[in-house]
């Protein structure tokens, strides 16, 4: 998430961006000798505004209850003061010499201080804000179990009147919150969720109710209780998901960490910690001399650890008094306890000395400066002051720009992968800007140029930190970071010196981030689990903190507290240590483990080294642990196959270790086999594995097309048909992406691809001046979709993938088929594989010849997607061969997809014609009399049958989905979430109806039904209405024509001998009729004012006009107005002919695809 990710922080730093703005034009105007215009007017409506914020954020923090916020204001304070001076400053040096190059640089360094400042402030603030929306919500969600207990109408008026203000308090603040954000898809999903929270409230009231009044009957109380319970279960996973969504930051939280989580940062901790008891143990006797001497074995290997990591000067002085203490340990430990009081004394006084030099050296150490992303990072410093302050590129510059590309390359080689080629690509095009750089030094003026040159270096260095310090921080997993808070909370449980109050509170709210930040990317089972953990963790401190602020605390309890807390977050990191290892690295691991094994069995005999030996069993431990967790990821057939095999190397390697101690007994074959039998096993694991994790890596095309499509948004080289063109490309790839994505995932890149086309539409519209701004703006989005397409990468579990629709795989598919050099594509073949299932999906669903049809069509499609991939892995296979192969594969998906277009309308009519018929069949069942025979058996009839269409009603709007026409990501989206809203609405309709059925007078239970009633069918209407749009509706006409033909026909012939069955038809004709009616409402809410758009709406006019005549006629044929049923045939005719209404649909269907007239159509078809 931007800084700018709320209206009140980019309405605050959007002016003050562009006043920095200017003041570096006016800089790199005075670079090229211009003198510098005095300033002081605008320089203090900048200082003004700075100065209010600052008392604002002062009286802010003084009325604060929020820790965070009152230890993190002062140093933000005291940087925006110290910019505000600077900046002060450099205006009276410039208006005493306009040409002052000090004054210059004071210029743009205030200017930016006060830029980062205040944007430091501002965040603080929305932190905090946030924090007491998320300390209300869990007030709230605490309060919900409460009406478990409630057992008297008293008890439930107290508990109304104590959740009503809390609610609506909360939901209001919820609702505020999202209308503030500005990143569209965290604010629909807390309006979604807050409006669930709304509707679900009544209906636990009504639920408690019902509850109550079912004393003295143990089968409507178990219904009432059911009821209750599933209410509450919604409302609390609602206010769970409201929390998980206020609290989620930015998707690359690895590199905010790193300063507190590296390995060397750890280091630097353990050593200072050690040297902090030490010094305790030599001045204050705290500890006995063998504990001490303990403890001094710790900071030796805590040393060499921080030495061997810290480079230069520093790291070999750590290493040198790490020696030397080292030393001294050993002497201590020789003395034995016959050595004299002053040989001791002088012994630990040198240790002393040196600890205290070690302590000092340490703390006075920037270890971090020798990671890769620190030495980069401290390059790239110096590299933005020159850019900053737009000085030609010296030789000095050039140096250091030159070292500066060397290091990173060094990393981009040592980190390898996607990470690294990202890397290598971005020095390779901050080498050519420098050139530019170079080349227009020599040229006179052109000081747009020579400023748009430095603001992309500016950029691209900015993209080369944060690229360096994602894959330092790679090497830090989740569970890394816990289990550090982990320690410091236990260092902290034994008193010790280092670790303080404030320390210990900074590791659990560390800890608790971090574990909340993963909780997108983990499976629901893995999410359940770290979130009853972390609660866990939470009332551990509660009650830590309880003990520790009461009155009179006791020692012994506030340790058991303190251990309960360090017992619970070890339990979290032991829990995320699990979840690492079905990560974007498992078959990484995998892979350079079985080749590790592979070289050891074949360069070593068996029981040669007892050393080599252990490592085997070792690394076949860790590569079969892996294995595991990636099968419990994976169900069916895949992860039972790594299961499989993962049994298998655990017997190869048992049988090893047999040979290993009967070594005389075995023959030399058995032993070759045995090797022979390990290495294709472990072979196949990796091979399963990668298989498996292959769809992690299927993003290396987008971010080819993304860095393709940033170069032209930076340079405009290549004009704007293929710059768009390549856009487009970096919008398919994304969607595709997004399939592995839970649906609320999903949306975020869907709603990034949607703004990135807007943007695409407003450049092609904008005048040349603007089009340098907006291809900025489309670089900056292409970058946040290539790192919500990583994060989702790293995230998606295969057990939780979802595919996407028809239109969104075309794409992928059409632009594989369409090259001119076919290749073996992932992306591609995924996507064929993918319409197949949804082919398969909807014929199964469908049945019949017309699903027998579809089934043969997708077969074909599977047989020749292998025929492809056979021709395109044989080598010896001709050009033209794999020409003929592609285009009948091409032609086969479009039959396919045609056929499945086709019949998905029928469907859809068949299915959603009739949505609130069976519930209320089953509130009829419900509310029959008591004394009704086979009431009960009749309602368990009726409720089997709710549930069956409404099961139906999803499984139809899934494949509407997935096959529909329309392709708009946000509709397809919303169809899966109204599928889940009525799903969880479902239960809860069965659930009240039955207790309504035990008691049908009881005024409570018929108002919960009646609530519940309500959401349900909303929740169908809305799903209906989305289905809708996933259809043509000229097809959706054709269909139902057909449909309502089939029931006008069944009335014309049951009037006469059973009216009552013709009525239930004639009622089937209104239903579809009315159908038709709102899809053409739907049809006109999309288009403006046009003669396409009056004919649609007349013939509407004339159908409903048709079905006022059926409706009247129908009543006076049974009411024996009349004895002639001509009217009433006559009238069905009428409704059931949609000819001239098909006719307006279709001719605007089709000159819009061929750009005829619309009556030229018409009298084409007519």
């Amino acid at each position: 998430m931007s800084a700018f990710h709320t209206k009140t922080i980019a309405s605050v730093l959007e002016p003050v961006a562009l006043q920095v703005s200017q003041l570096v034009v006016l800089y790199e105007a005075g670079q090229q000798g211009q003198a510098m215009p005095d300033l002081m007017a605008p320089i203090k409506v900048v200082l003004d505004c700075v100065s209010n914020l600052a008392k604002v954020a002062e009286s802010t923090a003084r009325q604060s209850n929020d820790a965070i916020f009152i230890r993190d204001f002062p140093s933000a304070m005291d940087a925006v003061n110290s910019s505000s001076a600077l900046l002060n400053n450099a205006v009276i040096e410039l208006r005493s010499d306009p040409f002052s190059s000090q004054g210059r640089r004071k210029l743009i360094e205030g200017a930016k201080g006060i830029l980062t400042g205040t944007c430091d402030l501002l965040l603080m603030y929305d932190e905090s804000e946030v924090r007491k929306i998320v300390k209300n919500c869990e007030a709230v969600k605490s309060y919900f179990p409460v009406c478990l207990e409630i057992n008297t109408p008293d008890d439930l008026v107290f508990y109304i009147k104590n959740l009503t203000p809390g609610l609506t308090q909360v939901c209001g603040a919820v609702i505020n919150r999202a209308e503030e954000l500005l990143h569209k898809p965290y604010a629909d999903i807390l309006r979604r969720e807050t409006d669930q929270l709304k509707k679900f409230s009544p209906m636990l009231i009504g639920a408690s109710k019902s509850l109550i009044s079912a004393k003295g009957n143990e089968e409507l109380r178990n219904a009432a209780q059911q009821n209750l319970d599933t209410t509450l279960d919604k409302m609390v996973a609602n206010m769970k998901e409201i929390i998980r969504v206020l609290l989620l930051k930015d998707p690359d939280y690895g590199a905010k960490i790193i300063a507190d989580f590296h390995p060397l940062a750890l280091a630097k901790d353990a050593v200072l910690a050690d040297c902090n008891r030490i010094k305790d143990w030599l001045t204050n006797d705290k500890l006995s001399d063998p504990e001490g001497l303990k403890c001094v074995g710790e900071l030796v290997q805590a040393g060499k650890e921080l030495a061997a990591g810290v480079t230069g000067v520093p790291g070999e002085e750590i290493g040198e008094v790490v020696k030397t203490i080292d030393d001294i340990r050993s002497d201590l430990a020789a003395l034995g306890d016959s050595a004299s009081e002053s040989d001791k004394a002088a012994l630990k006084k040198t240790l002393l000395d040196n600890v205290q030099k070690l302590d000092k050296i340490v703390k006075n150490t920037d270890v971090l400066a020798s990671t890769p992303s620190g030495a980069v990072s401290r390059r790239i410093e110096d590299a933005k002051k020159w850019a900053t302050c737009g000085e030609a590129l010296t030789d000095t510059a050039k140096e250091n720009l030159a070292d500066l590309l060397t290091t990173s390359r060094a990393v981009a080689k040592a980190t390898g992968g996607k990470e690294g080629a990202m890397i290598e690509s971005t020095c390779n095009k901050i080498d050519e800007l420098i050139k530019d750089a170079g080349r227009l030094d020599l040229e006179i003026g052109n000081m747009k140029d020579k400023s748009d040159n430095r603001a992309r270096i500016l950029a691209w260095l900015d993209q080369l930190d944060n690229q360096v310090k994602m894959a330092d921080s790679n090497n830090i997993l989740p569970s890394d970071v816990v289990k550090a808070g982990a320690k410091q909370l236990s260092e902290w449980s034994k008193d010790s010196p280092a670790v303080t109050d404030a320390n210990a509170s900074h590791a659990y709210q560390k800890v608790l981030d971090v574990a909340r930040t993963v909780l997108p990317g983990l499976s629901s089972t893995e999410r359940e689990q770290v979130e009853k953990l972390v609660g866990e963790c939470e009332n551990a401190m509660k009650a830590y903190q309880a003990v520790a602020q009461g009155p009179v605390p006791s020692e012994a309890a506030v340790k058991r507290a303190q251990a309960d807390l360090v017992t619970a977050v070890n339990k979290l990191g032991n829990l995320l240590e699990r979840t690492d290892m079905t990560g974007d690295n498992a078959a990484e691991n995998v892979t350079t483990g079985v080749e590790r094994l592979c070289d050891l069995l074949d360069s070593h005999k068996v029981g040669e080294n007892d050393n080599v030996e252990e490592s085997i069993r070792d690394t076949v431990e860790k590569v079969t642990n892996i294995g595991r967790a990636v099968a419990h990821h994976n169900t069916g057939p895949e992860g039972n196959n790594i299961n499989n095999l993962c049994d298998e190397i655990k017997k190869f390697s048992a049988q090893r270790n047999w040979i290993l101690k009967n070594k005389d007994k075995v023959s030399p074959a058995q032993i070759q086999e045995n090797t022979g039998n390990l290495k294709r096993s472990l072979k196949e694991l990796e091979k399963a594995i990668n298989e498996v994790e292959r769809d992690r890596d299927d993003n290396t095309e987008l971010v080819s097309a993304v860095g393709a499509a940033q170069e032209w948004a930076a340079t405009g080289k290549g004009g704007d048909a293929e710059g768009t063109a390549t856009v487009g490309k970096v919008i398919s790839q994304s969607r595709y992406l997004a399939r592995g994505l839970n649906t609320k995932d999903k949306r975020e890149i869907f709603d990034l691809c949607q703004e990135l086309e807007d943007l695409i539409d407003e450049y092609n519209r904008a005048p040349e001046a603007r089009k340098r701004a907006l291809r900025t703006q489309i670089s900056e989005k292409m970058a946040q979709i290539k790192a919500a397409a990583r994060k989702a990468n790293l995230a998606a579990t295969p057990s939780s993938a979802e595919v996407i629709g028809f239109p969104e795989c075309a794409e992928i598919i059409d632009d594989w088929l369409d090259r001119d050099t076919i290749t073996r594509n992932p992306q591609g073949e995924k996507a064929v594989e993918d319409i197949i299932d949804m082919a398969a999906a909807l014929s199964n669903n469908i049945g019949g010849e017309v699903g027998e049809a579809i089934k043969i069509q997708k077969d074909k499609v599977s047989k020749l997607l292998k025929n492809l991939q056979n021709v395109l892995d044989n080598p010896k296979s001709t050009p033209e061969q794999k020409a003929k192969a592609k285009e009948e594969l091409k032609d086969a998906i479009s039959e396919l997809k045609k056929l499945c277009n086709d019949h998905l309308a029928a469907k859809v009519v068949d299915t959603f014609v009739d949505i609130t018929g069976p519930i209320l069949e089953l509130q009829a069942a419900a509310l029959a009399p008591l004394e009704s025979a086979e009431k009960a058996e009749r309602f368990k009839e009726k409720a089997a049958d709710f549930s069956l269409h409404a099961e139906k009603l999803c499984r139809v709007a899934e494949i509407a989905a997935d096959v529909g026409c329309d392709e708009d990501p946000h509709r397809h989206d919303n169809i899966k979430l109204s599928i889940e809203a009525l799903r969880d609405a479902t239960p809860l309709v069965v659930y009240s109806a039955k207790t309504l059925s035990l008691n049908p007078t009881l005024e409570h239970a018929n108002e919960n039904f009646d609530l519940v009633k309500q959401q349900w069918v909303s929740e169908a209407v809305r799903l209906r209405s989305d289905v809708d749009k996933c259809v043509k509706p000229s097809d959706f006409m054709v269909e139902s024509e057909r449909k309502v033909k089939e029931e006008v026909d069944e009335a014309k012939r049951l009037i006469g001998p059973s009216p009552k069955d013709a009525l239930v038809k004639v009622s089937m004709v209104q239903k579809i009729t009315n159908r038709v009616i709102e899809v053409a409402d739907n049809e006109l809410e999309n288009i403006g004012p046009c003669e396409y758009k009056t004919k649609l709406q007349a013939e509407k006019t004339n159908l409903e006009n048709d079905i006022k005549a059926t409706a009247q006629a129908t009543n006076d044929l049974v009411q024996r107005k009349t004895a002639s049923p001509d009217a009433y045939n006559q009238s069905l005719t009428n409704v059931s002919h949609y000819r001239s209404f098909l006719a307006v649909l279709l001719a605007q269907f089709v000159c819009s695809a061929h750009g005829l007239h619309a009556l030229q159509c018409q009298a084409i078809m007519f």
